[in-house]
């Protein structure tokens, strides 16, 4: 990986940052009485105004069905940081629950979009040997976004009145700004490039990505002429929605993706995040100790992280989902087992409500980095170019809708069933398992174009083949040169 490759991949893998950040406020601030009391937050106020803020991240999703193929990759990520500096400060400045919960749905927006382009296009920037770690490192920012953002929500606790929660939340304009500034350094999608026919561009910008300083690599060239190939067999494709699911092999990876989003928050991984200090106090800790425990939650993520970056090139990505199930449903078990037996005793033994907390870190180890780093990889790799985006799109728009439901009813259902909540999440991690061993294939180490033939798609040309023409791009690439020197 050459260094201007590596700068546009930490580029995008901020894209994330929204994310983790954004949850991590939700988790903190519900640690504020100053902030309960200024909006007189109740149960049914709190769902609604997470609940708001997934909904907006549900519309965010939807508007990638159009936003990332008519503009391109990158001015859609323009758009978002420039709509969350807009949420952000009226969350900041908000004088009433209405005002404060329309912020809440714009910057939804915002994180809808930029969370799920960003694995599109770095997908479409990074080389196959390096794919699945670029998806560890958007996982990675996911989950240290939100350990930062606990562990400065644990020292905005003791600032005085609403200072604490009004700068929590106003540190949300920092992403925006940052990535909003370092985007006018940034390449278009080659791949977008060559949809839009502006192919001298894509080859120059291939060429910067993947080319070798002393210019002995010939990858880049391969890889332009494989590109074009492809995207010419799958052009004449209609990109609506209802178009995909009528071809079964795109269908198959539409599937493949939404049973992962559904699932994937159906493992209870929201509840247990967001809700953390509701729990934490219901198992008879502290404000200020729960306050501790999310920030060890958030640090434990980031070590999950760090483990899942350095094997998933190298075992590939269905041993990563094993590995992960493999911490999750003990995990699982540990919680609503010894939850119950907490309720049981008359909820006095506190040495019971610590083995709880276990469990529950047990199970966000196995989710935090390992399912943090499959998902944005994987579901942008198997879907061909010219769906790329609308696949990615519905995969996170169904993650949003997903959590609307688990957002608005978590803070009742805690209070109702307790553990019991958590043991339908448990039933469908074993379900989902099972689903994954059968029907997700391994797509490590393959080009983007090569994938198709996995869903019995026609390849139109493997790298070694595309090598065959590589006189054929170098002469256009000199000819280029010369018409520019002239000019």
């Amino acid at each position: 990986m050459n260094k201007y490759q590596a700068l546009c991949i930490f580029y995008v893998a901020g894209g994330s940052l929204f994310y983790g950040y954004d949850s991590g406020c939700t988790t903190s601030i519900l640690g504020y009485e100053d902030f309960l009391e200024y909006f007189a937050l109740t149960p049914t106020t709190i769902g609604a105004f997470g609940s708001a803020y997934y909904a907006g991240g549900a519309v965010g999703s939807f508007l990638n069905y159009y936003l990332p193929d008519k503009f391109g990759r990158l001015r859609t990520i323009q758009i978002s940081c420039v709509l969350s500096l807009l949420g952000s400060a009226m969350q900041t400045g908000a004088t009433n629950f209405p005002v404060f919960v329309v912020g809440r749905v714009i910057g939804g927006i915002a994180c809808g979009i930029i969370f799920s382009v960003c694995p599109t296009y770095a997908s479409e920037i990074c080389s196959p040997e390096v794919r699945g770690r670029v998806g560890a490192l958007y996982g990675f920012n996911v989950n240290f976004s939100y350990m930062f953002t606990e562990w400065v929500g644990l020292g905005f606790y003791f600032l005085p009145g609403n200072a604490a929660w009004r700068t929590l939340l106003g540190l949300q304009l920092v992403p925006a700004a940052v990535m909003l500034f370092a985007s006018f350094w940034m390449p278009f999608s080659p791949r977008w490039l060559v949809m839009k026919g502006r192919d001298d561009e894509a080859l120059e910008t291939l060429k910067r990505l993947h080319g070798s300083p002393s210019g002995d690599d010939d990858f880049y060239l391969k890889e332009y002429h494989q590109i074009k190939s492809q995207y010419h067999i799958e052009k004449d494709e209609k990109l609506g929605i209802v178009a995909i699911f009528k071809r079964p092999s795109y269908r198959k990876r539409m599937y493949l993706i939404l049973t992962f989003s559904l699932f994937g928050q159906l493992t209870g991984i929201i509840p247990l995040q967001n809700y953390q200090v509701t729990i934490y106090t219901t198992l008879g800790f502290s404000n200020v100790f729960s306050l501790i425990l999310t920030g060890i939650w958030g640090t434990l993520g980031c070590i999950s992280t760090a483990t899942a970056f350095c094997v998933v090139d190298k075992l590939g990505r269905r041993p990563l989902l094993f590995i992960a199930y493999g911490f999750m449903i003990p995990g699982g078990i540990m919680l609503v087992t010894l939850w119950g037996v907490y309720e049981a005793g008359g909820s006095t033994n506190i040495s019971i409500g610590k083995a709880v907390i276990f469990g529950m870190f047990f199970y966000g180890f196995g989710y935090g980095g390992f399912i943090n780093t499959f998902f944005p990889a994987y579901s942008s790799e198997i879907m061909p170019s010219n769906i790329r985006a609308t696949g990615t799109a519905t995969g996170y728009a169904v993650f949003n809708i997903t959590v609307i439901l688990l957002t608005q009813i978590t803070p009742l259902a805690i209070e109702r069933i307790s553990w019991r909540y958590f043991l339908i999440f448990l039933i469908c991690d074993v379900i989902f398992i099972i689903i994954f061993s059968i029907f997700y294939p391994e797509t490590k180490n393959k080009t983007l174009e090569e994938i198709a033939a996995l869903f019995g798609d026609e390849v139109a040309e493997t790298l070694e083949e595309a090598g065959t023409h590589k006189e054929e791009v170098l002469q256009r690439e000199n000819v280029d040169e010369s018409k520019h020197l002239h000019e």
